[in-house]
């Protein structure tokens, strides 16, 4: 793989100044009105710019992906073809847990039986850790920045290696997340 050191540099920086402003919205921040399905699509596809986009989508969350997740009881049917905070707050969880584990696990981590209370509840601890997560991430990518700018080897090798790095580490995170789960099904056995 071929890398230009400061289009890597600048996009890093850049995404490190964008991830320090972002925070998704408290329960208390998101709309109080019922919206109907194209509002809420661009809603939270405002909320989840940084999200990366599936391939020959222009969108983090289509429609279709939300009838979908409806259909599979993921999250909450509308109710009269329109959509509470209660849906966003699904939504903006299962759009953001999707890119590191299974629907599956997803759903067992923001069960379809919880109260109005219980979600408001899940998702402000939900937008609570992402904020941590989001700042802890930042100060190691802070941490990897000055080895992209460093002289001893070549950028290929130097982005390289910092490529398997963070994709190791979403595979030990996607890993740890999913043995965590299964202790919650004793039936199951742990790998």
């Amino acid at each position: 793989m071929h890398f230009d050191r400061d289009r890597v540099v600048h996009r890093m920086r850049k995404w490190e100044s964008y991830l320090n402003e972002h925070a998704l919205p408290t329960w208390a921040e998101l709309p109080t009105l019922d919206l109907y399905m194209d509002q809420v699509i661009a809603l939270v596809n405002n909320y989840l710019g940084f999200l990366p986009k599936e391939v020959g989508m222009d969108a983090v969350v289509t429609s279709a992906a939300v009838n979908n997740y409806v259909r599979k009881k993921i999250m909450p049917p509308p109710v009269k073809k329109r959509y509470s905070r209660i849906h966003l707050a699904y939504l903006l969880m299962i759009c953001s847990l999707k890119h590191s584990v299974s629907i599956s696990y997803v759903q067992q981590m923001i069960p379809l039986t919880l109260t109005e209370a219980q979600v408001r509840e899940v998702y402000d601890q939900f937008v609570e850790q992402h904020r941590r997560t989001t700042l802890y991430f930042v100060e190691q990518v802070n941490q990897v920045t000055p080895v992209l700018l460093a002289q001893d080897k070549t950028n290929d090798e130097r982005v390289g290696s910092i490529v398997t790095a963070f994709a190791v580490v979403a595979g030990l995170s996607r890993m740890a997340t999913e043995k965590l789960l299964l202790m919650q099904e004793p039936e199951k056995t742990e790998e």
